[in-house]
């Protein structure tokens, strides 16, 4: 009886749980404000009313927690299309070079080349993910800058990561941070520039190119979103080490001019990494 809410509290942890939490002991304790304001009080009141409260916070949680296991299930369906995506544009690319190559990749190397490109970071950010399968259709219009897209982002991702659980693990960050952040920020221009070129290659009508406007929008505050919360691990770094001859400063202008220049290419087979 009351399981849902004797695994919140005693084996759930975390951020989404504490936040659960919380918002149960408020159901309960207006309910048990609700009924003792309106009711005489007896004995055996307090007994019916205490288990009627903890009734209703049950049912609150288990709500809760379907509607939240659906949402996660939703999520990973999508992150395992934007990741079939990634492996059908190495697959393509793969098949171009050994159409014209005597000599085929090894079975190996090729495993190395998927685990090398696998999505493993776009799970922390689950808006992210439902913004990129919502613009996976321009895939079919230039998929080059759609897996720039996909990879630039993953590597944000990665970055941000691995500085949090660097620094949960060692209650300091890495030495490199500020060389992290700014990749992080080099990355982002490049990311925003491979979809703002979707511009050159999709329909030539009004209806698309207000899509894309609006998608470079959405993406670029969903971005800067993540490198904000790594310019504060990289504020937090300084603040923790203090200034020396080996601090390094970030200019982080959110707001940067768009540079065809700087648009990833991924003609080439060896899918250049952006982290490592």
């Amino acid at each position: 009886m009351f399981t849902q809410i004797q695994q919140l509290f005693l084996q759930d942890h975390g951020s989404f749980s504490k936040d659960l939490q919380f918002k149960t002991i408020v159901i309960f304790t207006a309910v048990l404000i609700f009924f003792t304001h309106f009711f005489d009080k007896s004995y055996g009141f307090v007994i019916i009313l205490l288990l009627f409260a903890l009734y209703i916070a049950n049912i609150f949680v288990t709500i809760t927690n379907d509607k939240t296991n659906d949402f996660n299930n939703i999520t990973m369906v999508k992150l395992q299309r934007l990741q079939s995506k990634t492996n059908q544009h190495i697959t393509n690319k793969i098949r171009l070079i050994q159409n014209t190559n005597t000599n085929n990749i090894p079975s190996n190397q090729l495993q190395q080349l998927y685990k090398q490109n696998e999505l493993d970071s776009l799970y922390i950010d689950a808006n992210m993910i439902h913004f990129l399968h919502s613009i996976i259709d321009i895939y079919d219009y230039n998929p080059d800058l759609f897996f720039s897209l996909l990879k630039g982002t993953n590597n944000i991702l990665k970055i941000k990561k691995d500085i949090d659980r660097y620094y949960e693990s060692n209650g300091e960050y890495p030495e490199n941070t500020s060389e992290l952040f700014e990749s992080c920020l080099e990355i982002r221009s490049n990311t925003i520039n491979n979809l703002h070129n979707f511009i050159y290659t999709v329909p030539k009508i009004n209806k698309m190119y207000n899509y894309i406007n609006l998608s470079i929008e959405r993406y670029n505050i969903l971005i800067s979103r993540v490198t904000d919360s790594i310019h504060e691990s990289y504020k937090h770094n300084i603040k923790l080490r203090g200034i020396n001859t080996m601090t390094k400063f970030i200019s982080y202008d959110i707001t940067k001019p768009f540079d065809p220049i700087k648009n990833q290419n991924t003609n080439n087979i060896k899918l250049v990494q952006f982290y490592i």
